[in-house]
């Protein structure tokens, strides 16, 4: 796999915070769940959309129920 490919791959933490986030409905909730700070959730979030190049949460896991 070539390596640019591998940096647009989101991580396994990443994918866990937006599912948490998905389901929880809001990033302080989602936070809370994982005993992690908004902050932390709002990075790992802006992480995965920079990666992926989507702009919200709603994409991003529309290209990931794909794959």
């Amino acid at each position: 796999m070539p390596a640019d490919e591998l940096r647009r791959r989101p991580t396994r933490r990443e994918v866990e915070v937006l599912r948490t986030y998905i389901a929880a409905g809001s990033v302080a909730a989602a936070a809370h769940e994982l005993e992690i700070t908004e902050t932390t959730a709002r990075q790992h979030l802006s992480s995965l959309y920079r990666r992926t190049g989507v702009a919200n949460a709603a994409h991003a896991a529309y290209l990931l129920g794909k794959s």
